[in-house]
């Protein structure tokens, strides 16, 4: 095994064709599919009412998944490929979704149900190949044309001339899996800060630069015009960093109503272009040099989730496309704080996505392999070897007030859980002051306090 493949998942993806533009009265986009999610089901077929507009959103997508915003020292991880776009139909709506290949940057366009006139619209969820030429045409599609969109992992039906089937093994990168989950952990915390038009929009994304600096850290503050970009805080201002990574932005700017910003914990930030019958929304981790997948907010859900609220709340993400935290807590008959850290859970497994702007969760399916999620967060694997081992002492346990002592090697740290507040004494802890999420003596604290209520 060679050394980077031990942060993949080795997984066969067959394309039922390669994805081209099928030219005719009405130019067609075919999307092949993998397989091996939707075996050779149809779950779109249609038209778009802005087919230009569509085509940019796909090629924005498709460029933050081929991007590398950041190289670490020694180009280490330099033969891990970018992985296809994942594209999910459900909520009345299309959604395509990808991460950048050092996984700091998550893309998703969304599709409303203005841009689509669908003759089949089905709930389904795959990968979807972009391909060079697909790209290139792609680029060429301009305003007034007409266009119909299939997503399938069988739709060979469509064309007479390029019938072809392409297989490859692909090296998905589990930093994906752990990605998905970490930006729906913190889009949850995301707040609305700033609210663009369509000059202002066009005038701050042309403003920044396009490459990406390791340390390039700023606050964007409320001014006429449009945020204003200083090193230092102020009333309103946005923390954020590597502003470069919003390149994929600059050519749909033309045809944007508007601009969100979003403030987010960590200093993570979110930019959304807002079309009316779309959206181009981008998350930017906290640093161009960290990725999402190593986050780790979803830990201490993980730790201290319930099986009963999992299966309470499973049939209701499973019925509904889009739903709201309110509406879960009424299903589910659960406190709002539970719901979402069992939202969490579903998560990690890649079932679960939130929508900022509407403040709602989305159900998908990704294509992964789920039977190894736990080896995604050796810090929770960790932990619970450190329970095995009898290693935790709990101290004090009182509601969501907890100390406890747990010994690591030769050293006795101490650790206290305050609602979502925790600290330890580790060296770990200190160094992330909880950043990253909590270290494993915390986990393994959580762990044994579950255990004990159970």
């Amino acid at each position: 095994m060679q050394p980077h493949e031990a942060n993949s998942f080795q997984q066969e993806y067959r394309y039922a064709f390669a994805s081209h533009v099928v030219e005719g009265m009405t130019p067609a986009l075919a999307l092949a599919a993998t397989d091996r999610v939707s075996q050779g089901k149809l779950f779109f077929s249609g038209t778009l009412s802005r087919p230009d507009l569509a085509a940019a959103l796909l090629l924005a997508t498709s460029e933050v998944a081929l991007q590398r915003y950041f190289t670490p020292k020694g180009d280490i991880v330099r033969r891990l490929r970018g992985a296809d776009p994942v594209v999910s139909a459900g909520g009345g709506r299309l959604r395509f979704e990808a991460f950048s290949r050092c996984c700091g940057v998550y893309a998703r366009a969304d599709f409303l149900p203005g841009m689509l006139a669908p003759e089949v619209f089905v709930k389904g969820v795959t990968n979807v190949n972009f391909n060079p030429d697909t790209r290139a045409a792609l680029a060429t599609v301009r305003a007034g044309a007409a266009m119909a969109l299939r997503v399938s992992s069988d739709a060979v039906e469509i064309s007479s001339t390029r019938e072809t089937v392409v297989e490859r093994k692909v090296l998905l990168p589990l930093r994906w899996l752990r990605g998905f989950a970490e930006v729906q952990a913190l889009a949850t915390r995301l707040e609305m800060a700033m609210t663009l038009d369509g000059p202002q929009a066009r005038r701050f994304l042309s403003s920044l630069p396009n490459a990406v600096g390791a340390r390039d850290h700023v606050w964007l503050s409320p001014a006429p015009g449009g945020p204003r970009l200083s090193q230092r805080a102020g009333d309103g201002a946005v923390a954020s960093a590597g502003l470069g990574r919003l390149s994929a932005m600059k050519p749909l700017a033309r045809f944007a109503r508007g601009l969100r910003i979003y403030a987010g914990a960590f200093g993570t930030s979110a930019f959304e272009l807002d079309f009316d019958v779309a959206r181009f929304l981008i998350v930017l981790s906290a640093t161009p040099s960290r990725g999402f997948s190593g986050e780790g907010q979803l830990l201490a859900a993980l730790a201290s989730g319930s099986e009963a609220a999992m299966d309470r709340i499973a049939k209701a993400l499973s019925d509904e496309d889009d739903v709201s935290l309110d509406a879960l807590a009424q299903h589910a008959r659960l406190p709002a704080t539970d719901v979402v850290t069992t939202l969490s859970l579903f998560a990690a497994q890649g079932v679960a996505g939130y929508d900022p702007r509407e403040r709602r969760f989305f159900h998908r399916e990704l294509p992964f392999d789920r039977s190894s999620i736990e080896s995604l967060h050796p810090r929770l694997r960790d932990a619970r070897r450190l329970v095995e081992a009898g290693t935790v002492s709990i101290d004090v346990s009182s509601g969501p007030n907890v100390t406890a002592r747990v010994t690591g090697g030769d050293v006795e740290h101490r650790t206290r859980l305050d609602g979502a507040e925790f600290h330890c004494t580790c060296a770990w802890h200190s160094r992330t002051v909880g950043e990253s999420g909590p270290c494993k003596h915390v986990l393994a604290t959580l762990l044994a306090t579950k255990r004990d209520v159970a």
